[in-house]
């Protein structure tokens, strides 16, 4: 069995050569998963999450992208099984984070789930709040209509209470910007 920061280091490499390979977003790893990273351990410590898990599942989430969006979380789940497989770390451990990839989609986030899998989606949302160069990309290219209502659906798909709070003061500065 791995240790804890032998383990991270390798998840880093591993999650990045993915990341990297998404021609959709080239940005995905330098901001996406490093917002969600900040924000999931953030929260994590506010609801009393794992922190290793929420760390690793983290840097995992969007690995499954570089096959396009639409079952990206499937896709990151097998390659992160099969990363398990080749350096185990902690049996039960594993299965949270392999769920919380799982799971990060907003179309969970109605689920009653462990706080990791709540994490992870929560702070997959803050993520996006957060990436300035996706904020201005949207505001440059969508209706202000349609921009409300992604900001409104985002309030929606957050499951923490914590994470709320952190976003509804985010959209009211993005609000103030369109």
């Amino acid at each position: 069995m791995m240790n804890y920061i032998g383990l991270l280091r390798k998840v880093k490499v591993f999650a990045k050569k993915y990341c990297e390979k998404d021609l959709e977003d080239d940005l995905l790893w330098k901001n996406h998963v490093r917002l969600v990273r900040k924000f999931a351990l953030k929260l994590a410590k506010i609801e009393n999450a794992d922190k290793q898990v929420v760390e690793i599942a983290s840097l995992f989430h969007d690995i499954g992208k570089f096959q396009g969006r639409k079952e990206h979380n499937v896709v990151g789940f097998n390659l992160a099984k099969q990363f398990f497989k080749e350096n185990p770390w902690n049996g039960k451990k594993e299965k949270l984070v392999l769920k919380c990839i799982l799971k990060h989609r907003s179309k969970f986030s109605r689920e009653d789930n462990e706080i990791e899998v709540k994490v992870i989606q929560s702070a997959d949302m803050l993520g996006t709040l957060f990436d300035d160069e996706w904020q201005d990309y949207s505001r440059k290219n969508l209706k202000k209509k349609d921009l409300l209502l992604l900001y409104e659906n985002a309030l929606k798909k957050i499951n923490l209470a914590s994470a709320k709070v952190i976003a509804k003061k985010r959209i009211g500065d993005l609000k103030q910007l369109i």
